[in-house]
């Protein structure tokens, strides 16, 4: 793996030195969201800063107004175009020092553990997609977001 000169495997994807399946799904001036490189599950998404920070305490007033809107425009986006069950929001940050929120979609096939799913999701075997699935999964999801005005209190469904 092939990684920025100060090590962070997130800014080598927002540049573009690693390439993410699909390739971006959303970029405004403060947010990125791509699929995971991890093919973890089709529409894995992970949404990060463009700066380098590490947690959300780090965020500048501007890019911290900006992440609850832009957080919610992607979850519904990715629940249209790809009619999952629920998206599991997390972060962590232990291994990747840049802020990403895994945004990983459970679908109808799947059961409903909540975290005890997580443990299996992170492994990568049982619901892996191939990098042609998650390609299709971020064109889906860039399409949906680009078809709709996206608004913070938009509550179409």
């Amino acid at each position: 793996m092939t990684v920025s000169p100060d090590g962070c495997f997130t800014c080598d994807v927002n540049a573009g030195r690693r390439a993410a399946p699909g390739g971006t799904i959303y970029q405004d001036d403060h947010w990125i969201a791509d699929h995971g490189v991890d093919l973890l599950v089709r529409g894995y998404v992970v949404l990060k800063p463009k700066r380098h920070v590490h947690e959300f305490a780090d965020l500048v007033p501007e890019e911290a107004v900006t992440f609850g809107p832009v957080l919610q425009m992607i979850l519904a986006g990715m629940r249209r175009a790809l009619e999952t069950e629920r998206i599991y929001a997390c972060s962590f940050a232990e291994t990747v020092h840049h802020l990403h929120l895994h945004l990983l979609p459970r679908y109808s096939d799947m059961p409903g553990l909540g975290p005890n799913l997580l443990p299996e999701l992170f492994a990568g075997q049982r619901w892996a997609c191939t990098p042609a699935e998650a390609e299709k999964a971020a064109a889906l999801i860039r399409q949906e977001l680009s078809d709709r005005v996206w608004e913070p209190a938009d509550e179409r469904r």
